[in-house]
């Protein structure tokens, strides 16, 4: 159970803070975004938008990107919750450090359309390029 609740943190952890994080407003009205699990969050996104372009009309890729992309990555983050279960103590805590290092990189959400931010293919800038 133990090793089921610790994957299923790191899945839930990489979905929040990559897709949800800028919906969320601190008590003073500041809205983050992660940089780096929203980019990878995004990616699906963004090779939709390199290849067939981002519009309404792809409802089918615009799912895919939006939706089953970020759950392929939670998905990816519970298995590696998995074996990093099994794997030695230290080298454990060396990837758990890195990972929550990953989760304090974040920036207000006016911030991503300026440059040099603005060439990440983060989720919400281009989520919002939809809508």
């Amino acid at each position: 159970m133990r090793r089921v609740l610790f994957s299923f943190s790191f899945s839930v952890g990489s979905f929040f803070v990559g897709v949800w994080l800028p919906y969320c407003p601190l008590p003073n009205g500041l809205r983050l975004c992660n940089l780096f699990w929203s980019t990878v969050d995004g990616l699906g996104l963004w090779l939709i938008d390199e290849t067939t372009g981002l519009s309404l009309e792809s409802r089918t890729l615009l799912f895919l990107g939006m939706l089953v992309w970020p759950l392929v990555v939670s998905a990816l983050m519970f298995t590696l919750g998995l074996l990093l279960y099994r794997i030695r103590r230290r080298l454990r805590m060396l990837v758990i450090s890195g990972l929550i290092a990953t989760a304090f990189l974040n920036v207000d959400v006016n911030r991503i359309s300026q440059p040099p931010i603005s060439d990440l293919p983060t989720y919400h800038r281009l989520f919002f390029a939809v809508w």
